[in-house]
C-alpha cells in the first residue's frame, strides 16, 4: 500500500486540478495510514501541494488524530511540528496530549512577559471601562477563563471557529461561543467573539452595564454599509445608532455630539458635513475615539495585564473548539 500512497501523494503536487482532486479523493479513501507520508508537505507553507495535504488531512478528520498522535511520541521530529498544528486544527487543544497542553500553556506564559499586542480589529468590539475581569465573566456568565496572548485571543475568538452547536440530554440544540477579553488600555478592556457579538451584543451590553456601571457596542460591516453604536449605563439604553435600525437613534444626543452638530447660529461651511452630524455621529470608530478607545490605536495607549480567552457553557472548555491558534 506504501506504494500506493507515494505516488498519490505525488500527484498531490502537480498543477493540474483535477488530479489533485482525484489524489485527495484516493487518500482520503485509504485513510489513517496515509497520514506519516501527508505530514512532509506540511513543513512548509508554500510548499508544492501543501494545501492539497492539508485538505486532505481535514477530510480524514477524527481518523487521523490518532496516527498524528504517534507522529508527536514517536517522530520522525522533523514532522513533529506539523503534526502538532494539524492536531490543532482537526480538534483543538482537546486534540492534544497533557504534555502538548502544558508546552502550549508554558509558551503562553513566556509570550505574556514581554508582549506586544498592536491594533485591534474594529470590525465588532464591546468596550466596558474600569472592569476586573472577574466583574465580565460574572456578567456574562463566562466560563474556564485562562490568560491568552492577544494574537491567542484574536485567533480563538474572532478568525477560527469561535461557536459550537451542541446537543443536550433533553435533546435541544445549545450553543456555545469563546469570549476575547483584552488587556486594559487606558482604563479600557474590550471584548471580542464574532459569532458571539452577532447574536447576542445587546443583552451582553446591558449585562455588563448593569454588571460594570457602563458598556459600549461598535460594529462595522462594510459589506452592505451598516454601522451601528451603543451606550449602555446600569442596564439602561442612553444612546444608540443603528444604520438600518427602526428608528435609527435611541436616546439623546451626547455632549460630543453636541459639540459636532450644526447650532441655528453657525455658519454653514460645508453642507455635506453639516447634514453627516445633523442628527448625531454615524461612525463607530469615531464615536468610539471620543467616548472610549479605538482598536485601531491601543498600540500606543498606556496597557495593563493580559488577556483572557473564556466560554460561554461549563461544558465545554477553550480546547473543544478546532483551530491552530496563533501564540
Amino acid at each position: 500500500m506504501s506504494e500506493e500512497i507515494t505516488a498519490l501523494v505525488r500527484r498531490l503536487a502537480t498543477g493540474d486540478r483535477a488530479e489533485r482532486q482525484a489524489a485527495r479523493d484516493g487518500l482520503a479513501t485509504l485513510g489513517a495510514p496515509v497520514v506519516p507520508h501527508l505530514l512532509p508537505l506540511l513543513r512548509e507553507a508554500g510548499t508544492p501541494g501543501h494545501s492539497a495535504a492539508e485538505s486532505c488531512l481535514e477530510r480524514l478528520g477524527p481518523a487521523a488524530i490518532g496516527p498524528l498522535r504517534a507522529v508527536r511520541r514517536e517522530g520522525p521530529g522533523q514532522l513533529r511540528a506539523a503534526a502538532l498544528r494539524m492536531l490543532a486544527t482537526l480538534g483543538g487543544g482537546d486534540a492534544l496530549s497533557a504534555a502538548d497542553r502544558a508546552a502550549v500553556e508554558r509558551l503562553v506564559r513566556i509570550k505574556l512577559l514581554d508582549e506586544e499586542p498592536g491594533d485591534l480589529p474594529a470590525d465588532s468590539w464591546i468596550a466596558v471601562p474600569g472592569a476586573e475581569v472577574g466583574e465580565i465573566v460574572r456578567a456574562l456568565e463566562l466560563h474556564h477563563a485562562l490568560p491568552v496572548t492577544t494574537a491567542m485571543g484574536l485567533s480563538a475568538a474572532v478568525h477560527h471557529e469561535n461557536s459550537l452547536t451542541r446537543g443536550a440530554d433533553d435533546a435541544s440544540r445549545a450553543t456555545v461561543h469563546r469570549v476575547f477579553i483584552t488587556p486594559e488600555f487606558e482604563g479600557w478592556r474590550l471584548l471580542y467573539g464574532a459569532d458571539y457579538l452577532r447574536d447576542h451584543w445587546a443583552s451582553a451590553v446591558e449585562r455588563l452595564s448593569a454588571h460594570c456601571g457602563e458598556a459600549h457596542f461598535y460594529a462595522v460591516d462594510d459589506g452592505n454599509g451598516a454601522q451601528v453604536w451603543w451606550v449602555s449605563e446600569h442596564g439602561q439604553d442612553r444612546r444608540g445608532h443603528r444604520t438600518y435600525g427602526d428608528p435609527e437613534w435611541v436616546g439623546e444626543p451626547m455632549e460630543f455630539e453636541r459639540r459636532l452638530m450644526p447650532g441655528e447660529e453657525d455658519d454653514p461651511g460645508d453642507p455635506d458635513e453639516a447634514a453627516e452630524y445633523a442628527d448625531g455621529v454615524r461612525d463607530p470608530e469615531e464615536v468610539a475615539s471620543w467616548i472610549s478607545v479605538q482598536p485601531t490605536a491601543v498600540e500606543v495607549l498606556d496597557r495593563v495585564g493580559h488577556g483572557w480567552l473564556a466560554v460561554t457553557s461549563g461544558d465545554v472548555g477553550p480546547g473543544g473548539f478546532a483551530g491552530a491558534l496563533d501564540i
